[in-house]
């Protein structure tokens, strides 16, 4: 974790284009960044890209950084924002596969509890409707508030509490299937 005064000279630094500045914020922050974009888009290869993109854009998009406010949201925010544009241009040029694969995972036979629990949740989340994912991931993996996750979707609080509840309605129903 980044002390607030160090991450402000940081965040100074990347705006001025500071590659060194750039990698440490990198090294500091591209796990979770890549883990928001996959839940999005479940995609390494695209959560890799979009990172890619964020981290490119960065020294400009800082410069519109609040800097009174802690840098680690405002990047999960704009991974978000990235995530969602790249998902509405695949739906716009009708790229979106109508069957997901999910990544091919190495099983080396001592798969724990843990581990199936995270793949169930997973193909659990792909099993939903972009927009009801989306809020799920925000609100439940991100701790977005429904009023964050209202503005970076554009939409009321109150559509982002009805994906909510519709979401896990949808989920109980599955897991009762099984």
């Amino acid at each position: 974790m980044i002390a607030s005064a160090q991450e402000q000279r940081l965040a100074r630094r990347a705006a001025r284009g500071d590659r060194q500045a750039l990698h440490f914020l990198y090294e500091e922050y591209s796990e979770q960044l890549f883990a928001v974009a996959y839940r999005l888009t479940e995609s390494s290869a695209d959560a890799g890209d979009l990172l890619h993109d964020v981290f490119c854009r960065l020294p400009e998009a800082i410069r519109s950084f609040d800097r009174t406010r802690p840098l680690g949201p405002w990047l999960r925010a704009v991974t978000t924002r990235t995530a969602l544009k790249h998902l509405r241009s695949q739906r716009r040029r009708r790229e979106i596969s109508m069957v997901s694969t999910p990544d091919e995972l190495e099983n080396d036979g001592s798969t724990e509890l843990l581990v199936l629990d995270s793949i169930t949740m997973e193909r659990a989340l792909s099993s939903l409707p972009e927009e009801l994912r989306t809020v799920v991931v925000l609100k439940e993996m991100e701790g977005y508030s429904h009023k964050e996750i209202g503005e970076l979707l554009q939409v009321s609080r109150s559509t982002s509490e009805g994906r909510l509840y519709k979401a896990r309605k949808l989920l109980r129903a599955k897991k009762f299937e099984r």
